[in-house]
């Protein structure tokens, strides 16, 4: 066979190679991209590391009233709290939040009252449309927040709080680690028995936004690296 006859003959070999490895090329991408689906959407995103606090893990009034310390100091605490502790926080998943109430006496009939709530799973929205969504709520200027150590955290307050009903929340975004749900604290309170001229003049003062975010900071803890 001379050399003109073997190039044509050898032609078809090449390309019939080539196309062998384009579809075997092709194979193991396609085979890439679906293992890499199949690890992302069956399993669960295990991952609690990373920068930022997050909630540390309290499962009676007794301790969060301990970290709470000097910022309830005059209230005792009503019952034993409400604790739902599903799973194994911070592991994932898990279902993990509670609620502490605290009552002080002013006199035989008039009482403060404060709330202390913590709650996870509470999606992945993000500062500005948190803003969005409340109204009457304006963010918490802190210098304590959106920073080393509290990079991931920013708290709002309502507009106008009073001795009747005020609120404080703590945000602590998680989407950095593994795409996580936010955590919310919430500190509020008011008075009773009724809500008249006369018990309002004796009720407590609303707590001060540097002392209720002080509060609801007792309650993290940094993301373990």
């Amino acid at each position: 066979m001379n050399v003109e006859s073997r190039k044509y003959t050898m032609i078809p070999t090449i390309f019939t190679r080539l196309n062998k490895l384009l579809v075997l090329s092709f194979s193991l991408v396609v085979l890439t991209l679906l293992c890499a689906c199949s690890t992302n959407d069956d399993k669960e995103p295990t991952e609690t590391s990373g920068s930022g606090v997050r909630l540390k893990h309290l499962v009676t009034a007794n301790q969060v009233a301990n970290l709470l310390g000097e910022h309830m100091q005059g209230y005792e605490i009503q019952g034993e709290g409400n604790f739902t502790n599903e799973g194994n926080y911070p592991a994932i998943p898990h279902i993990y939040y509670y609620t502490v109430n605290f009552k002080k006496d002013i006199n035989d009939y008039v009482y403060g009252w404060r709330s202390i709530k913590a709650q996870t799973g509470m999606g992945k929205d993000t500062k500005d449309e948190i803003l969005a969504m409340f109204s009457d709520m304006e963010e918490v200027a802190d210098g304590r927040l959106g920073k080393a150590p509290y990079e991931n955290v920013f708290a709002l307050r309502y507009r106008n709080n009073e001795k009747g009903d005020w609120r404080y929340e703590l945000y602590i975004r998680l989407a950095h680690i593994n795409n996580q749900d936010n955590q919310v604290i919430a500190l509020s309170g008011t008075f009773g028995p009724a809500s008249n001229p006369e018990h309002e003049a004796i009720a407590p003062e609303p707590m001060n936004s540097h002392d209720a975010v002080s509060a609801m900071l007792a309650l993290v803890e940094p993301v373990a690296n």
